[in-house]
């Protein structure tokens, strides 16, 4: 998987924006959108995971299932998109 994310960075980044980003000492969790997907980037000591989904909540939906994402990584994302959620709502 290591080997595929450059790849998939320079093919994707040009029309993905960072929607939300979290860090944590355990790992980092980001979703990006684009115009045609949702892009699920998470990574920590050991492991790494990307994958596309239709809607942010396909994507909060795996990333729940993710064995490798701690649970104060996996709340702290989802605290972290709901507020990101709420600023693009209010804009």
């Amino acid at each position: 998987m290591a080997q595929l994310i450059p790849r998939y960075y320079a093919v994707n980044m040009n029309t993905a924006r960072h929607f939300s980003d979290t860090r944590t000492e355990e790992g980092r969790v980001r979703f990006l959108l684009s115009d045609r997907c949702v892009q699920l980037v998470a990574e920590g000591p050991g492991w790494q995971h990307c994958s596309e989904h239709g809607s942010l909540h396909e994507a909060t939906q795996l990333l729940a299932f993710l064995p490798q994402v701690p649970q104060q990584l996996y709340e702290e994302s989802l605290h972290d998109l709901q507020r990101r959620l709420a600023l693009e709502r209010a804009a």
